[in-house]
């Protein structure tokens, strides 16, 4: 008699593949189940990669949840995470296309679904730097909310999921050329800002454990703009300690 893992095994199994025999129901009954599946694992795709879906259109957008099901079928009683692997499975899918921009049009959209399930620390406000010798204030070294996930895209991908936040939307000009911003959740929003490239190597130094000082020789920041910088992290509640790291 099999065992209920062995079971469990042979209905996913037949779920996903239709020449595969079933141990718990005949044919017919499957096919329900089937279809649910298949209908579910698309709309939490559709739910995750809207943009995506617009941009492609609802057709071929079913065409790679198929494509991608087959590859990448769901590990996990959770859905929100059935599309880890999407960026990467659209990374060779469109290998060498003109829509192979598309992969990072998702790894933006992912780092929403990501950074929306992410904890919210309590942030510190500018006056964290006020506690800390003026000799020492160079070597402070921040530690930053969890969601927060930095993207520079060869592309102007921050562009193009702005514009498409209706249906309908007209193409963004490729030409506009590369992009970086980030996603952060902000009052339990996942937020997209696409950043300046001087601010964004700031806050991507930060973000390695880089200390204040050597991060703003390595973005090129003078005072004003250092100063603007450290205005914009606090504001956006960024910071969550702060602390004097080791003298290099």
């Amino acid at each position: 008699m099999a065992s209920l893992r062995e079971l469990q095994r042979s209905f996913a199994a037949a779920l996903r593949d239709p020449g595969v025999a079933c141990a718990v129901l005949p044919p017919a009954n499957l096919s329900v189940y089937r279809n649910n599946t298949r209908a579910t694992f698309r709309q939490a795709l559709e739910q995750t990669f809207p943009v995506v879906r617009r941009r492609v259109g609802d057709e071929f957008f079913r065409q790679l949840c198929a494509r991608y099901r087959e590859r990448h079928p769901s590990r996990s009683g959770d859905l929100h995470w059935v599309g880890r692997d999407f960026a990467t499975f659209l990374d060779e899918h469109l290998a060498g296309g003109d829509y192979a921009w598309l992969a990072d049009l998702a790894r933006l959209e992912w780092a929403r679904n990501e950074c929306s399930v992410a904890a919210e620390l309590p942030a510190l406000g500018p006056d964290t730097l006020s506690g800390f010798e003026s000799a020492d204030l160079e070597h402070v070294v921040f530690g930053f909310q969890p969601s927060m996930r930095l993207h520079a895209f060869s592309y102007p991908i921050f562009s193009v999921w702005q514009a498409n936040q209706v249906e309908n939307a007209p193409p963004v000009d490729q030409s506009l050329g590369s992009e970086c911003g980030m996603v952060h959740l902000h009052l339990e929003y996942a937020e997209v800002r696409q950043l300046e490239p001087r601010l964004f190597s700031y806050l991507y130094a930060l973000s390695g454990g880089t200390s204040l000082g050597e991060a703003m020789s390595k973005a090129e920041l003078d005072e004003g703009a250092l100063t603007q910088a450290l205005a914009f992290i606090f504001s956006e509640g960024l910071v969550t300690t702060a602390a004097v790291g080791p003298r290099r």
